[in-house]
């Protein structure tokens, strides 16, 4: 269980846990200390987070692949389309 939800405030992460003890969703484990909340499952969590209105959280999610360093297929297009003109209007101020 390395992915993470962790809140800045005591107050939102009560909140949180309250959320999430009233939902049958994933498993969790809580850490009252250090205000996380830690899931395999951490996109179900955020998912019964954000159903609940809460959004003032930081999420970590510990990949299975670590990177390679590459961009991904998506990102590699954008570059392509960037460098023949087909950026946006961003990408040229």
């Amino acid at each position: 269980m390395n992915s993470s939800i962790t809140f800045a405030d005591k107050g939102l992460f009560s909140l949180a846990v309250t959320s999430l003890e009233l939902d049958a969703g994933p498993s969790y484990y809580l850490d009252h200390d250090n205000l996380t909340i830690y899931s395999e499952d951490i996109d179900g969590l955020v998912d019964v987070l954000h159903g609940d209105g809460i959004f003032n959280f930081r999420c970590h999610r510990d990949d299975a692949e670590p990177s390679d360093g590459f961009l991904s297929d998506a990102e590699a297009d954008a570059d392509a389309l960037r460098s023949a003109g087909w950026g946006t209007d961003e990408d040229y101020e």
